[in-house]
Protein backbone atom coordinates (compact mmCIF):
# COMPACT_ATOMS: atom_id res chain seq x y z
CA UNK A 1 0.00 0.00 0.00
CA UNK A 2 1.26 2.89 -1.27
CA UNK A 3 0.78 6.52 -2.75
CA UNK A 4 1.40 6.16 -6.32
CA UNK A 5 3.73 8.36 -7.07
CA UNK A 6 4.89 8.09 -3.47
CA UNK A 7 5.93 11.90 -2.30
CA UNK A 8 9.52 11.22 -1.36
CA UNK A 9 13.00 10.08 -2.53
CA UNK A 10 12.73 7.47 0.57
CA UNK A 11 9.36 6.25 0.01
CA UNK A 12 10.32 5.86 -3.68
CA UNK A 13 13.26 3.67 -2.75
CA UNK A 14 11.05 2.05 -0.03
CA UNK A 15 8.53 0.88 -2.77
CA UNK A 16 11.71 -0.08 -5.47
CA UNK A 17 12.69 -2.28 -2.25
CA UNK A 18 9.39 -4.05 -2.07
CA UNK A 19 9.12 -4.66 -5.52
CA UNK A 20 12.44 -6.07 -6.33
CA UNK A 21 11.86 -8.25 -3.07
CA UNK A 22 9.19 -9.72 -4.38
CA UNK A 23 10.58 -10.50 -7.87
CA UNK A 24 13.50 -11.93 -6.47
CA UNK A 25 11.30 -14.33 -3.95
CA UNK A 26 8.52 -14.71 -6.94
CA UNK A 27 6.14 -13.04 -4.90
CA UNK A 28 2.90 -11.96 -6.85
CA UNK A 29 2.65 -8.10 -6.01
CA UNK A 30 -0.18 -6.13 -5.67
CA UNK A 31 -0.03 -2.51 -5.84
CA UNK A 32 -2.76 -0.76 -3.46
CA UNK A 33 -3.41 2.92 -2.96
CA UNK A 34 -3.58 3.99 0.10
CA UNK A 35 -6.83 3.35 2.35
CA UNK A 36 -7.52 1.84 5.67
CA UNK A 37 -10.94 0.12 3.97
CA UNK A 38 -8.88 -1.76 1.09
CA UNK A 39 -6.93 -3.05 3.72
CA UNK A 40 -9.68 -5.50 4.37
CA UNK A 41 -9.79 -6.60 1.23
CA UNK A 42 -6.15 -8.26 0.51
CA UNK A 43 -5.83 -9.92 3.60
CA UNK A 44 -8.51 -12.03 3.13
CA UNK A 45 -5.65 -14.71 1.07
CA UNK A 46 -3.22 -14.59 4.09
CA UNK A 47 -0.78 -13.06 1.90
CA UNK A 48 2.95 -13.36 2.66
CA UNK A 49 3.40 -9.81 3.82
CA UNK A 50 1.59 -6.47 3.53
CA UNK A 51 3.93 -3.41 3.03
CA UNK A 52 2.92 -0.15 3.88
CA UNK A 53 4.90 2.94 2.61
CA UNK A 54 4.25 6.69 3.56
CA UNK A 55 0.61 6.25 3.14
CA UNK A 56 -0.65 7.88 6.07
CA UNK A 57 -2.51 5.09 7.41
CA UNK A 58 0.46 4.12 9.54
CA UNK A 59 -2.72 3.52 12.43
CA UNK A 60 -4.96 1.57 10.42
CA UNK A 61 -1.68 -0.91 9.50
CA UNK A 62 -1.07 -1.15 13.23
CA UNK A 63 -4.38 -2.18 13.93
CA UNK A 64 -4.50 -4.71 11.37
CA UNK A 65 -1.45 -6.43 12.39
CA UNK A 66 -2.67 -6.52 15.80
CA UNK A 67 -5.98 -8.43 14.45
CA UNK A 68 -4.22 -10.52 11.96
CA UNK A 69 -1.16 -12.11 14.04
CA UNK A 70 -0.67 -14.68 10.94
CA UNK A 71 0.40 -12.06 8.59
CA UNK A 72 3.78 -9.93 8.24
CA UNK A 73 3.38 -6.11 8.04
CA UNK A 74 5.95 -3.94 7.44
CA UNK A 75 5.70 -0.15 7.80
CA UNK A 76 8.02 2.07 6.06
CA UNK A 77 8.01 5.85 6.37
CA UNK A 78 4.72 5.90 8.77
CA UNK A 79 4.24 8.18 11.44
CA UNK A 80 3.21 7.06 15.00
CA UNK A 81 3.23 3.36 14.42
CA UNK A 82 4.66 1.02 17.47
CA UNK A 83 6.78 -2.59 16.40
CA UNK A 84 4.79 -5.72 17.08
CA UNK A 85 6.42 -9.15 16.81
CA UNK A 86 4.93 -9.63 13.02
CA UNK A 87 4.98 -5.90 12.33
CA UNK A 88 8.32 -4.47 11.07
CA UNK A 89 8.74 -0.23 11.26
CA UNK A 90 11.27 1.06 9.39
CA UNK A 91 11.85 5.13 9.60
CA UNK A 92 8.86 7.07 10.00
CA UNK A 93 9.42 8.93 13.60
CA UNK A 94 12.44 6.54 14.24
CA UNK A 95 15.39 8.80 12.82
CA UNK A 96 19.19 9.30 14.51
CA UNK A 97 18.45 13.41 14.40
CA UNK A 98 21.86 13.80 16.33
CA UNK A 99 23.55 12.25 13.34
CA UNK A 100 21.64 14.17 10.91
CA UNK A 101 22.50 17.51 12.27
CA UNK A 102 26.20 16.52 12.84
CA UNK A 103 25.96 16.01 8.68
CA UNK A 104 25.26 19.23 8.19
CA UNK A 105 27.65 20.80 10.71
CA UNK A 106 30.08 19.27 8.96
CA UNK A 107 28.90 20.35 5.77
CA UNK A 108 28.04 23.76 7.02
CA UNK A 109 32.07 24.50 7.81
CA UNK A 110 34.01 22.04 5.59
CA UNK A 111 34.65 24.64 3.02
CA UNK A 112 33.39 27.66 4.92
CA UNK A 113 35.41 30.68 4.18
CA UNK A 114 35.87 33.08 7.16
CA UNK A 115 34.99 30.50 10.19
CA UNK A 116 31.46 32.33 10.97
CA UNK A 117 28.52 29.97 10.91
CA UNK A 118 25.32 30.32 11.18
CA UNK A 119 22.45 28.19 12.62
CA UNK A 120 18.60 28.16 13.86
CA UNK A 121 17.35 25.78 15.87
CA UNK A 122 14.13 25.58 18.18
CA UNK A 123 13.93 26.04 21.90
CA UNK A 124 11.54 24.42 23.99
CA UNK A 125 10.96 20.79 22.24
CA UNK A 126 12.78 17.65 22.95
CA UNK A 127 14.15 17.73 19.48
CA UNK A 128 15.68 20.74 19.75
CA UNK A 129 19.04 20.09 21.79
CA UNK A 130 19.54 17.02 19.82
CA UNK A 131 19.62 19.12 16.67
CA UNK A 132 21.54 21.60 18.18
CA UNK A 133 24.10 19.67 19.62
CA UNK A 134 24.43 17.32 16.91
CA UNK A 135 25.31 20.90 14.50
CA UNK A 136 27.96 22.00 16.84
CA UNK A 137 29.91 18.91 17.32
CA UNK A 138 29.54 18.63 13.70
CA UNK A 139 30.88 22.14 13.43
CA UNK A 140 33.65 22.03 16.39
CA UNK A 141 34.68 18.24 14.76
CA UNK A 142 35.45 20.34 11.36
CA UNK A 143 36.25 23.74 12.15
CA UNK A 144 37.25 24.01 16.45
CA UNK A 145 37.85 27.40 15.62
CA UNK A 146 34.33 28.39 13.92
CA UNK A 147 32.77 30.80 15.78
CA UNK A 148 28.43 29.69 15.59
CA UNK A 149 26.00 31.89 15.54
CA UNK A 150 23.31 30.27 16.92
CA UNK A 151 19.64 31.58 17.07
CA UNK A 152 17.27 29.19 19.00
CA UNK A 153 13.67 30.14 17.99
CA UNK A 154 10.26 28.40 19.98
CA UNK A 155 8.48 25.81 18.03
CA UNK A 156 5.77 28.64 17.05
CA UNK A 157 8.56 30.72 15.30
CA UNK A 158 6.49 31.58 11.97
CA UNK A 159 8.00 32.63 8.10
CA UNK A 160 8.55 36.30 8.66
CA UNK A 161 10.46 35.09 12.01
CA UNK A 162 12.74 33.08 9.83
CA UNK A 163 13.45 35.49 8.00
CA UNK A 164 14.17 38.47 10.00
CA UNK A 165 16.75 35.87 11.73
CA UNK A 166 18.25 35.50 8.04
CA UNK A 167 18.71 39.10 7.61
CA UNK A 168 20.32 39.06 11.04
CA UNK A 169 23.13 36.15 10.30
CA UNK A 170 23.42 37.78 6.62
CA UNK A 171 24.56 40.99 8.65
CA UNK A 172 26.87 38.79 11.30
CA UNK A 173 28.79 37.84 7.98
CA UNK A 174 28.40 33.98 8.32
CA UNK A 175 29.40 32.30 5.23
CA UNK A 176 27.39 28.90 5.72
CA UNK A 177 24.26 28.27 7.72
CA UNK A 178 21.95 25.37 8.22
CA UNK A 179 18.74 25.63 10.31
CA UNK A 180 16.10 22.81 11.85
CA UNK A 181 13.27 21.61 9.90
CA UNK A 182 10.53 23.86 10.61
CA UNK A 183 8.85 26.81 8.99
CA UNK A 184 11.19 28.96 10.37
CA UNK A 185 13.92 27.37 9.87
CA UNK A 186 13.23 26.91 5.90
CA UNK A 187 12.24 30.50 5.64
CA UNK A 188 15.56 31.18 7.19
CA UNK A 189 17.77 28.99 4.62
CA UNK A 190 16.00 30.20 1.75
CA UNK A 191 16.47 33.53 2.16
CA UNK A 192 19.81 33.36 3.71
CA UNK A 193 20.39 31.21 0.18
CA UNK A 194 19.15 34.17 -2.09
CA UNK A 195 21.76 36.40 -0.14
CA UNK A 196 24.27 34.41 -1.65
CA UNK A 197 24.89 32.29 1.61
CA UNK A 198 25.81 28.95 1.14
CA UNK A 199 23.12 26.57 3.21
CA UNK A 200 23.49 22.95 4.51
CA UNK A 201 20.17 20.89 4.90
CA UNK A 202 18.64 18.76 7.86
CA UNK A 203 15.96 16.87 5.85
CA UNK A 204 15.77 14.66 3.15
CA UNK A 205 15.01 15.75 -0.07
CA UNK A 206 16.38 19.74 0.93
CA UNK A 207 17.52 20.63 -2.56
CA UNK A 208 14.00 19.24 -4.66
CA UNK A 209 11.67 20.51 -1.68
CA UNK A 210 12.72 24.15 -0.42
CA UNK A 211 14.72 24.78 -3.82
CA UNK A 212 13.18 22.96 -6.77
CA UNK A 213 15.51 20.52 -7.77
CA UNK A 214 17.81 23.98 -8.68
CA UNK A 215 14.87 25.94 -10.35
CA UNK A 216 14.39 28.29 -7.31
CA UNK A 217 16.40 31.52 -6.63
CA UNK A 218 19.53 30.43 -4.57
CA UNK A 219 19.43 27.04 -5.30
CA UNK A 220 23.31 27.35 -6.53
CA UNK A 221 24.10 27.96 -3.21
CA UNK A 222 23.06 24.75 -2.05
CA UNK A 223 26.08 22.66 -0.26
CA UNK A 224 23.94 19.34 0.24
CA UNK A 225 22.14 17.89 2.77
CA UNK A 226 21.22 14.02 4.35
CA UNK A 227 19.11 11.42 2.55
CA UNK A 228 17.12 8.52 4.06
CA UNK A 229 18.29 4.51 2.20
CA UNK A 230 15.15 2.55 3.11
CA UNK A 231 16.27 0.32 0.44
CA UNK A 232 19.40 -0.53 1.73
CA UNK A 233 17.98 -1.67 4.91
CA UNK A 234 15.05 -3.61 3.38
CA UNK A 235 17.20 -5.51 1.34
CA UNK A 236 18.74 -6.83 4.95
CA UNK A 237 15.70 -6.88 6.78
CA UNK A 238 12.70 -8.27 4.84
CA UNK A 239 14.70 -11.49 4.25
CA UNK A 240 15.18 -11.46 7.90
CA UNK A 241 11.91 -10.55 9.00
CA UNK A 242 9.94 -13.00 6.85
CA UNK A 243 12.12 -16.17 8.05
CA UNK A 244 10.91 -15.37 11.26
CA UNK A 245 12.82 -12.82 13.18
CA UNK A 246 11.04 -10.46 15.46
CA UNK A 247 12.05 -6.70 15.53
CA UNK A 248 11.02 -5.88 18.82
CA UNK A 249 12.18 -2.08 17.98
CA UNK A 250 11.94 0.22 14.80
CA UNK A 251 14.70 0.62 12.99
CA UNK A 252 16.02 4.11 13.01
CA UNK A 253 17.61 5.54 9.76
CA UNK A 254 21.51 5.91 11.08
CA UNK A 255 24.75 5.77 9.70
CA UNK A 256 25.71 2.71 11.51
CA UNK A 257 23.34 0.73 9.26
CA UNK A 258 23.58 2.70 6.49
CA UNK A 259 20.26 4.16 6.53
CA UNK A 260 21.66 7.79 6.84
CA UNK A 261 23.72 9.59 4.54
CA UNK A 262 24.95 12.41 2.75
CA UNK A 263 22.26 12.98 -0.61
CA UNK A 264 24.26 13.48 -4.24
CA UNK A 265 26.11 17.20 -3.74
CA UNK A 266 23.41 18.72 -6.16
CA UNK A 267 26.63 21.80 -6.40
CA UNK A 268 30.55 21.84 -6.59
CA UNK A 269 31.23 23.75 -3.57
CA UNK A 270 32.41 20.28 -1.75
CA UNK A 271 35.56 19.31 -3.19
CA UNK A 272 35.74 15.26 -4.38
CA UNK A 273 38.63 15.44 -1.72
CA UNK A 274 36.51 17.30 0.71
CA UNK A 275 33.44 14.50 0.14
CA UNK A 276 36.42 11.31 0.66
CA UNK A 277 37.61 13.14 3.74
CA UNK A 278 33.43 13.60 4.91
CA UNK A 279 33.37 9.50 4.23
CA UNK A 280 36.00 9.07 6.29
CA UNK A 281 34.39 10.45 9.63
CA UNK A 282 31.17 8.76 8.81
CA UNK A 283 33.19 5.58 8.28
CA UNK A 284 34.90 6.30 11.59
CA UNK A 285 31.23 7.05 13.52
CA UNK A 286 29.92 3.40 11.79
CA UNK A 287 32.75 1.85 12.88
CA UNK A 288 32.68 2.94 16.41
CA UNK A 289 36.03 4.91 16.52
CA UNK A 290 34.34 8.70 16.43
CA UNK A 291 31.20 9.21 18.99
CA UNK A 292 29.57 12.44 17.91
CA UNK A 293 29.31 12.90 21.73
CA UNK A 294 25.37 13.88 21.72
CA UNK A 295 22.69 11.45 23.30
CA UNK A 296 20.35 11.07 20.79
CA UNK A 297 17.49 10.57 23.04
CA UNK A 298 17.82 13.86 25.10
CA UNK A 299 20.49 15.85 23.10
CA UNK A 300 22.76 16.02 26.36
CA UNK A 301 26.05 16.29 25.25
CA UNK A 302 28.95 13.92 26.28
Amino acid sequence: MAPDPPKTAAGQLAVQAVEAFCAQKGLTLKRVSPGNTILGDYLQGTPSLVASVESGFGQAVSAAAQAHPEVRFVAIEENGVQPLPNLLVVGGDHIRYDQVAFLAGMLATIENRNDYVGWIGESGTVRGPIYQHGFLHGVRYVCPRCRVFDFELGPSADVPTGISVAVDLHDDFVDTASAIPSPAGQAAVTDLAKRGIRVAGTQPDFYTSLFGKGITEGAKYVLGGPAFRPDLLLADLLPRFLGGEVFPDAVSYSLENHGLEYAPFPNDWISSGRRVYLQAVIDDVVSGRLDIGVDPQTGEER
